[in-house]
């Protein structure tokens, strides 16, 4: 961050290489179109470059990162909601669309939640979460990775998933809705 304030590019390279997959990935997470998910994450580093000098991170830079991307990806959303239903009235297919919409705008505010829960983790029990989920790593790998055992794995991994589904559950959604979004890439 302090080479990035200084101007010096290096700095946003740094930060680029180590944070663009991640955001990218949190992009896709809400927006359907590949594209316009690098768009989204290559907007964010460019608002960075250019508020440099006045940024004020309070929290972590990759939580910052992250809402940055977060927030435009809802931005893009709505207002490619607005351009698509206008005063031209809505046919058929156009209320099918509505629909999508709505239950995209419901599984972001739904992905939203999960995030948050998976950032409240404990750090050992988010880092071996994020491994096996988000690298598909296995409970063998992870454990020679990291140098835990296995069955401090399955534990951290239990207690991962454990503080998830109440996160979900006060969201109002089941836990099978949960699995069934997953299951189809909703989550």
């Amino acid at each position: 961050m302090d080479s990035l304030k200084r101007g010096e590019q290096i700095g946003l390279k740094n930060i680029f290489n180590h944070y663009y997959k991640y955001l990218w990935v949190t992009a896709s997470n809400y927006v359907v179109d590949q594209n316009v998910a690098k768009d989204i994450t290559q907007d964010v580093f460019y608002e960075l470059w250019k508020k440099r000098e006045s940024i004020n991170v309070q929290t972590s830079l990759k939580a910052y990162l992250r809402r940055a991307v977060v927030n435009r990806s809802l931005n893009k959303i709505k207002s490619d909601k607005k351009y698509s239903f206008g005063d031209e009235g809505m046919d058929e297919g156009q209320a099918d669309t509505s629909s999508d919409l709505q239950g995209k705008i419901e599984a972001s505010e739904l992905q939203q939640v999960i995030n948050s829960a998976i950032e409240s983790l404990p750090e050992k029990c988010r880092m071996v979460f994020s491994l096996s989920r988000f690298e598909s790593l296995s409970h063998q790998e992870i454990s020679e990775q990291l140098g835990i055992s296995k069955k401090t794995i399955e534990n951290q991994m239990t207690k991962a998933l454990k503080i998830i589904r109440q996160a979900v559950r006060k969201y109002g959604i089941s836990p099978v809705l949960l699995l069934i979004c997953y299951l189809f890439g909703m989550g």
